[in-house]
């Protein structure tokens, strides 16, 4: 008996589409490892990403240096009059520690777990897979699956987020940076009445004045600084929503399409068919095989 003759009585249409499946998962480990794990963390759209976090945290770092600014320049006003919005606006900066701490993981996740997801968790996944089409174990072919989800969404889940976040949220990263301006402009404004040597008048007849020449509609620096801090409270919470919320959700939806996408089941429903007892004794059950004379 030749090898070809072999072949056709050993192997069955069941061991080809195992072996079709494990040269997918060697194919796939290897690109992922040699090729990919160099070539996306060049791609333009992994560095946009990274320009735009690089943004929002210099954002982060603006608006928190607002609202100390503001902060100080509510506590020199006299009477301390302003003192319970100087200590809600100092207390707003435990959330830019925060905002800052999540850019900085989406930041590390981006320059080396993409290149650690393509080059370690996605040939590990697929190992682990080859194995349970080799032993036929469900459990460990899970397992794999699972893992495979864990490295696409390292490698998909940031970037896809930020360019949503760019694209959905824009007018509102415009009024963060609106609100940002707006505190500089009053600290600032703030500092400069009381640094003057005017005489002749009190430092509320000159902060007074100068805000209802320097900002429109507000005639009253209380009232000002309660705005400021109304327009922080509401940036506070679209920073929040943009770089931890909206990623979140992605990373949601993001799994349960692969964990659809991998649960699909694309094998044809097995059909039994039942066979009437034949007259010489045989009777073919469940597969229409036969089973062999009775004896």
């Amino acid at each position: 008996m030749n090898l070809t003759e072999w072949c056709k009585a050993n192997i069955t249409d069941v061991h080809r589409i195992k072996l079709a499946k494990i040269l997918l998962a060697v194919l796939i480990s290897v690109s992922s490892a040699s090729i990919l794990a160099y070539k996306v963390p060049e791609h333009r759209y992994v560095k946009e990403t990274l320009e735009s976090l690089e943004e929002s945290k210099t954002t982060v770092m603006e608006f928190s240096g607002a609202t100390i600014a503001v902060s100080l320049a509510i506590t020199a006003l006299p009477d301390d009059f302003g003192s319970p919005l100087a200590g809600t606006l100092a207390d707003m900066n435990k959330y830019f520690v925060f905002i800052f701490a999540v850019l900085y993981v989406e930041k590390l996740i981006v320059v080396e777990g993409i290149k650690l997801s393509f080059t370690y968790i996605i040939p590990i996944a697929c190992g682990l897979y080859i194995l349970a089409v080799l032993s036929g174990w469900v459990p460990l072919k899970a397992f794999a699956q699972k893992v495979m989800i864990l490295g696409l969404a390292i490698i998909f889940v940031i970037p896809i987020s930020t360019h949503v976040t760019e694209k959905v949220c824009d007018d509102y990263l415009v009024y963060v940076d609106e609100t940002i301006e707006e505190a500089d402009a009053g600290a600032e404004k703030v500092n400069e009445i009381m640094a003057s040597g005017e005489e002749g008048t009190t430092v509320f007849d000159k902060l007074t004045d100068a805000f209802k020449t320097a900002i429109q509609g507000i005639s009253d620096l209380l009232a000002y600084f309660e705005n400021v801090l109304k327009k922080c409270v509401n940036s506070v919470a679209i920073m929040i929503v943009t770089t931890f919320v909206l990623p979140m959700l992605v990373l949601l939806l993001f799994r349960w399409l692969l964990k659809e996408l991998f649960s699909l089941n694309l094998q044809t429903p097995r059909v039994n068919v039942v066979f009437p007892e034949e007259k010489n004794g045989r009777k073919a059950i469940g597969t229409g095989e036969e089973e062999g004379e009775k004896r």
